[in-house]
């Protein structure tokens, strides 16, 4: 292979790159308002692992040559189908939702860091500390609770003066302690 070679394609290659990507760009920036704010929102480890098979399945169709931009604009569409329906089905099935999702996890409770919980969610003491300092506490014993979302956040639930937050934000939430 020439040097040449290694910079520049032939120039129809380059061609068909440059559309392929304003293809996809346009096909999903549609699909997305199509389906709606949750697909680019804070994303649950089945949305992450949606947008990461588009995302490949979208540069197959724009780089391969033997991935016609049909086969991925396909791909792509039954992709976002299954995403759909599992969402669907588990705005229906609260059994189908757990097996799709995570759950939420207690990972502090009145100021006491919970291990066996920060172990099973591979969270350390510095990062629930780090999460504390963000919602602008100055020591853990103003921390209610520290729950991780199933999008990975976490949530920092504060003391208050009137005690205790309900226990009802906590209704849905693993390894919670009464």
């Amino acid at each position: 292979m020439e040097p040449a070679q290694t910079w520049l394609s032939e120039p129809d290659r380059l061609l068909h790159i440059a559309a392929s990507c304003l293809v996809f760009y346009v096909y999903v920036v549609a699909l997305t308002r199509i389906s709606g704010k949750r697909t680019t929102g804070n994303m649950n480890n089945f949305d992450w692992i949606i947008t990461v098979a588009i995302g490949s399945v979208m540069a197959s169709g724009i780089l391969l040559r033997n991935v016609s931009m049909l086969d991925a604009l396909v791909a792509v569409s039954a992709l976002a189908a299954l995403q759909w329906l599992t969402t669907w089905a588990a705005l229906r099935s609260r059994r189908f939702a757990r097996l799709v999702k995570p759950e939420p996890r207690v990972l502090l409770e009145n100021g006491r860091f919970l291990p066996r919980e920060m172990a099973m969610e591979r969270v350390t003491e510095d990062e629930l500390s780090a999460a504390m300092r963000r919602a602008g506490l100055r020591d853990r014993q103003f921390a209610a609770w520290i729950v991780m979302e199933t999008n990975g956040q976490l949530s920092v639930i504060p003391t208050t003066n009137e005690g205790d937050p309900p226990r009802g934000l906590l209704s849905d939430v693993a390894a919670r302690r009464q």
